[in-house]
């Protein structure tokens, strides 16, 4: 953009203008020096940037250095939420065992003896403690899986049967129409199956309950093969008949308790993210044609041989 004023630039180029204004907002003030934390959106997502500004000696104008805090925000929230998940799993859960063995044995003690009325609504009372008890169980477990450094097994998998197996789980439930477009031959990845298998099937659940109770689901699972470069990536694609994206949906929806939902941890997609970035890989979401949402895990290809057409 040699030649070219900062009034220009914001009108040929209007996406940046987020950059464009601050640069001039400093410039009119006549610091010496300043700096300013700005957001970008843009259609590759949203990035943070450290802007730093000097005056250069004289009349020889103003000289700027843009740093991309994207990645070190993010790496800063995941080992903050790390440490929340690990204080959450060691003070919440010790408890809950003491709690629901509590309720079960004043079930097993006293309802039968007490009068039908006091039996019934000690029996809804510790009815409510123990399965509240599990939900409690269920999330922090979740919140565990979240925080546990990754220790990863991996070894060639051979992609298709590997989700085709996830599939399979949820194959004989007849309220569900559940299809399969599979890239042609079976493309390998290098990864660890438990940890993969975890990811497919948070995508699923996601998916089931962006949908809810009011249409039948429809969910399509679909592979394609990526390449950018030198690197060659495996896409799993997963797309709902749900309602789409939220509002404003960006990357902080895949941070932990980021949800619309009413059901479900709000674990489910950070989960994902971490299995992704575990693997050198990433997820991110879009809009479905037609309504509903995808979401695209991406892995790198690779593992002896990265594809077989066998």
């Amino acid at each position: 953009y040699g030649g070219h004023t900062l009034a220009e630039i914001k009108r040929d180029h209007p996406e940046l203008a987020s950059i464009a204004d601050p640069l001039a907002r400093h410039m009119r003030e006549g610091l010496r020096e300043w700096r300013e934390e700005i957001v970008v959106e843009s259609s590759s997502g949203r990035r943070v940037l450290m802007l730093r500004g000097a005056a250069l000696p004289g009349d020889g104008g103003f000289v700027a250095v843009f740093d991309d805090l994207t990645v070190l925000n993010s790496a800063q929230r995941d080992a903050a939420w790390g440490e929340v998940a690990r204080r959450l799993a060691h003070e919440v859960k010790n408890p809950l065992t003491p709690i629901q063995l509590a309720a079960e044995r004043l079930r097993r003690r006293f309802i039968g003896r007490l009068p039908a009325d006091d039996s019934e609504l000690l029996d809804r009372a510790t009815h409510t403690i123990v399965s509240q008890v599990e939900a409690l169980k269920t999330m922090v477990n979740a919140f565990g899986d979240y925080a546990r450094p990754p220790q990863l097994t991996t070894r060639p998998v051979a992609l298709h049967a590997l989700v085709a197996e996830v599939l399979d789980l949820y194959g004989s439930d007849q309220r569900l129409s559940l299809s399969r477009q599979f890239v042609d031959g079976e493309p390998m990845v290098k990864v660890d199956a438990v940890r993969l298998r975890q990811a497919m099937h948070n995508l699923l659940k996601n998916a089931l309950e962006a949908i809810g109770d009011q249409r039948k689901p429809q969910i399509v699972v679909a592979t394609e093969i990526a390449r950018e470069g030198d690197n060659a990536w495996v896409d799993i694609i997963v797309s709902d008949n749900g309602s789409g994206l939220p509002e404003g949906f960006g990357e902080r929806w895949f941070e932990p308790y980021t949800s619309s939902k009413a059901r479900g941890t709000g674990l489910g997609l950070a989960v994902v993210k971490k299995i992704a970035e575990e693997h050198g890989g990433s997820v991110r979401a879009m809009q479905r044609e037609g309504g509903g949402a995808s979401f695209i895990l991406r892995l790198p290809l690779g593992g002896d041989g990265g594809r077989s057409d066998h």
